[in-house]
């Protein structure tokens, strides 16, 4: 009977309901240790049965670093099912959890599988997948099953994440959290009395108030106690044994047991064991199962299932804590034979055992590894290389050993560990190529993690420009380290930075000789220095000689893309994006490519004045970011999320994503800093507070002077600098800078730049010349296909018009300006044209909202509709999008009932 938990068994009983009704749902319950968690899933576990299917699963900590572990035992009543099923994914299942023999399987398709099989099982009836501490659950399957939560939606399936507070990243925002709360004093002292009947209510008290209301230090802290002092016969002690750790409570009851029974204990706590490894592991060790039953008494260890298992798992630190040297590695020694089939195992308990010599914990080690790779899991590969390293006395041996954790953790997309091995392999490689491509990984790591330059980077630049120098192979690998270390400086924000390393190399390696990406990248590095030139190989046609093979283009592309946007070659945006996504199938980096193809399109879709789809495609990448670990392009998601809604002037929505992109970022670099001043600066001069947004975006052109460059995706901070200082008359400190803008945009001929200096033009000219200007400053907005900065020269046209007394002008400029903002959901600003046609005497402005039907869609059912435009059946849109065919029925079926149709075909007109 579980006290003070009818609100937390009632938001997992709704969460059965939804799952019932056809729509998956997540609750995720957190609480420190001994709050109760595992009380509660065990409590709403039985609720289901026997009618529910329930799949249940424990991390453990000895657990904590083999590959799906807890998707074993997920999974282990269906091994038979599993390991005979026809269907490949169910092989890629049975493998990755040694059901049965495979090839290497990735993580990906592993998760892909895991919700496929789900929904085979929803098929018949309500499936509750239930996880106990998740916070030790092996990395793959924690993501295989965060993956899995994320994209089942219209089954009948429920998943409960119980887990240690705080909230780990993954389980953030993928359900409903519940916080369980410390008990209160009555709900304290009703558990006491319900679990020792005759305790005093002066011990009660006592007892409530020590243990805070944390539930198991209610339930335990008794059980120290004489019988004699529960009833308050006998004074208590002075200070009860609960502190912040509960594995102190445990050490008076494991100093009470003998030393068979204590040793039994130690064997139990050091690893989740069946029934049959249990006796093995006794049997070795000269026990039976009796030697538990005193454990079991004092509540240490309960009955699972044919096995034993701790009361909690807090219990094996504190086993070890008792334990002699002698007696663990004792232990250790008897379940590494235990698990000598099993590679992973056998090497985690070989590892302890002091006598064994170092070439046979380094051969289970790397036995451990090979099988983790063989079930895509390079985290736990990698934790195996790096240990079998730390155990190999040959120095070249150990060298080659941390070389394969160090491409593990990058496959993992691990950024700390990675760049830790990383900087031991440069710092101790023997050759000059093996220093460069272990320092053009470690550039490539702090890109991706957005971390900054790394220290050694001018000695890089050196090294790789030697290499090239010399011709060959050395000169391709001193070619990538170089090229890296620009892409790092423009990622960054430190454009001059990567201007220093690219001049030096351009005068080395002819122009025709840099691999197709590469020159696309540099001439992205040219647009943002303004040198002459700028843009000439991106409108070029080179895009079908990018090929994949001597390195993932992914990154270059998606440079490539934000510089064709820049130009205004939206329809080369979409075409990098579609090439991104076909290497992407050769090269395997399908992660990366998903993310900048998302970037892409997201552009695309910004400038073309479809906001709705615009977010929809940030909201997409902004989930292929959180997918991996290398999370530095999810704060520039978040910033762009952000710059849409600081244009609509929706400003608490704006400082939330401001807010989230701050915390993903451990420092801020130049490109974030200017970024979000950007942002601010558009914000504010939304909603017409034009002084701050003045100084906001003087910081912006600070952090441009001082990092020797543009920022692309953010060239309208001139622009918006400019109208701000117009309206707080200080325009004429711009006029020097206007000149200099506008030359630029002449010589490039780059269109919206050249728009963007007619309005400014516009605002400056005397009252003969308003119309001229402003005609030219819309032709041109037209052209460059951006409606929104159309809208607001229209505005600033009907405004200087009104300010002339030609009310009657003005009203059109206004009225259609107004139609742009309305339709775009700009409220900011729609509000701001409103005013103005009040100030000329309009008293209604009837304006149909027209903005495009696929606003009112989810990015779920934008991502499915999306699919079936491409051509997709349900089926194949599944396996794409990873998620069960009758989700993707269920949103289309929602797709079809918002957007007004009935068929398919139909879809097509709503994406032209």
């Amino acid at each position: 009977m579980l006290i003070g938990r009818d609100e937390e068994l009632g938001i997992l009983a709704a969460t059965v309901a939804h799952a019932r009704a056809g729509r998956s749902r997540v609750a995720v319950v957190s609480g420190a240790p001994g709050s109760g968690k595992s009380a509660l899933l065990d409590a709403a576990s039985e609720t289901l049965a026997p009618e529910a299917t329930v799949l249940r699963a424990a991390g453990h900590v000895a657990e904590s670093d083999l590959p799906y572990a807890g998707l074993h035992q997920l999974l282990a009543p269906y091994e038979s099912t599993l390991a005979a099923h026809p269907d490949p994914r169910a092989h890629a299942l049975a493998g990755a959890v040694a059901f049965s023999l495979g090839d290497p399987t990735d993580r990906l398709p592993v998760a892909s599988s895991l919700v496929w099989f789900l929904s085979e099982l929803a098929t018949a009836g309500l499936v509750a997948v239930a996880v106990d501490d998740v916070q030790w659950l092996d990395a793959s399957t924690r993501q295989a099953l965060v993956f899995a939560a994320r994209r089942l939606d219209a089954d009948p399936v429920v998943f409960w994440f119980v887990t240690r507070a705080p909230v780990s990243e993954e389980l953030r925002g993928i359900g409903t959290t519940t916080v369980l709360m410390p008990l209160s004093r009555e709900e304290s002292r009703e558990l006491l009395r319900l679990r020792h009947p005759g305790m005093s209510a002066v011990v009660a008290e006592r007892i409530a108030v020590e243990a805070g209301g944390l539930p198991l230090a209610l339930a335990e802290a008794p059980l120290d106690l004489r019988d004699e002092q529960r009833r308050g016969r006998e004074p208590l002690p002075a200070r009860l044994r609960i502190g912040p750790s509960l594995e102190s409570l445990y050490a008076p009851r494991i100093e009470a047991l003998s030393q068979s029974s204590r040793f039994a204990v130690l064997l139990v706590a050091l690893d989740d064991l069946d029934g049959a490894t249990t006796n093995r592991a006794l049997s070795a060790a000269g026990l039976t199962s009796v030697d538990l039953d005193p454990a079991e008494r004092l509540g240490l260890v309960t009955p699972r299932d044919g096995s034993w298992v701790p009361v909690h798992p807090t219990l094996g630190a504190a086993v070890k804590a008792a334990a002699t040297v002698g007696d663990l590695e004792r232990a250790h020694s008897i379940l590494a034979t235990c698990f000598r089939d099993d590679p992973v195992r056998h090497a985690a308990h070989l590892r302890h055992v002091g006598q064994v010599g170092d070439a046979s914990i380094v051969a289970a080690l790397v036995a451990a590894a090979e099988q983790a790779t063989r079930q895509g899991a390079p985290a736990e590969a990698a934790l195996a290389w790096e240990s079998a390293a730390a155990h190999e006395p040959s120095a070249a041996e150990r060298s080659r050993l941390v070389a394969l954790a160090a491409q593990a953790y990058m496959q993992a997309r691990a950024a700390g560990p990675a760049t830790r091995l990383l900087r031991t392999l440069v710092a101790s490689a023997p050759h000059e190529l093996d220093r460069a491509r272990w320092a053009t990984l470690l550039v490539m790591a702090a890109l991706w993690s957005q971390d900054e330059p790394p220290v050694e980077s001018d000695h890089f630049a050196r090294l790789g420009l030697d290499l090239v120098r010399r011709g060959g192979e050395p000169a391709a690998v001193g070619l990538d380290l170089v090229i890296s270390l620009v892409s790092h400086g423009m990622a960054w924000g430190d454009v001059a930075r990567a201007t220093a390393y690219a001049d030096p190399l351009r005068t080395l390696v002819p122009e025709e000789q840099f691999p197709v990406e590469q020159r696309a990248l540099l001439d992205v590095l040219d647009l943002m220095t303004g040198a002459e030139g700028a843009g000439e190989f991106l409108r070029g046609d080179w895009l079908g000689s990018v090929d994949g093979a001597r390195s993932d283009p992914t990154l270059a592309l998606g440079f490539a893309g934000l510089g064709l946007a820049h130009l205004g070659d939206l329809d080369g945006c979409v075409e990098v994006a579609r090439r991104c996504e076909e290497l992407a199938r050769v090269t395997g980096g399908q992660s990366a490519a998903r993310l900048s193809t998302n970037a892409i399109t997201m552009i695309v879709w910004e400038r073309r004045g479809e906001w709705s789809r615009a977010v929809l495609e940030l909201s997409a990448a902004g989930q292929a970011a959180r997918d991996h670990d290398f999370t530095g392009p999810y704060a520039h998601i978040l910033l762009r999320h952000a710059y849409i809604r600081a244009c609509q002037g929706l400003a608490d929505e704006c400082q939330a994503l401001l807010a989230r992109g701050a915390e993903v970022t451990e420092r801020q670099s130049p490109a974030l800093a200017h970024s979000e001043a950007c942002v601010r600066g558009m914000l504010l001069l939304s909603t017409a507070d034009f002084s701050a947004a003045a100084t906001v975006l003087e910081q912006a052109a600070a952090l441009e002077r001082a990092t020797g460059g543009e920022n692309l995706a953010y060239t309208s901070r001139f622009v918006n600098q400019f109208e701000a200082y117009w309206h707080c008359g200080r325009e004429g400190e711009l006029l020097g800078e206007l000149d200099e803008y506008e030359r630029r945009a002449t010589r490039d001929q780059h269109g919206l730049s050249l728009a963007w200096a007619a309005r400014c033009r516009a605002l400056l000219a005397g009252p003969a010349d308003v119309d001229a200007g402003f005609e030219e400053a819309v032709r041109l907005h037209d052209e460059a296909t951006y409606g929104f900065e159309r809208a607001r020269a229209q505005l600033s046209w009907g405004l200087r018009l009104r300010r002339l007394r030609r009310k009657a002008d003005a009203r059109v400029q206004l009225d259609a300006a107004l139609a742009e903002f309305v339709r775009l959901g700009a409220d900011a600003w729609e509000a701001r044209a409103r005013s103005e046609l009040a100030a000329c005497g309009s008293r209604r402005a009837n304006v149909v909202d027209a903005a495009s039907p696929l606003a009112a869609l989810t990015p779920r059912e934008f991502e499915v509709a999306r699919e079936v435009v491409a051509g997709m059946s349900n089926a194949d849109a599944a396996e794409r999008l990873v998620i069960s065919q009758r989700t993707v029925e269920y949103h289309l079926a929602s797709v079809f009932r918002k957007l007004g149709i009935r068929e398919r075909t139909a879809l097509s007109t709503f994406f032209d």
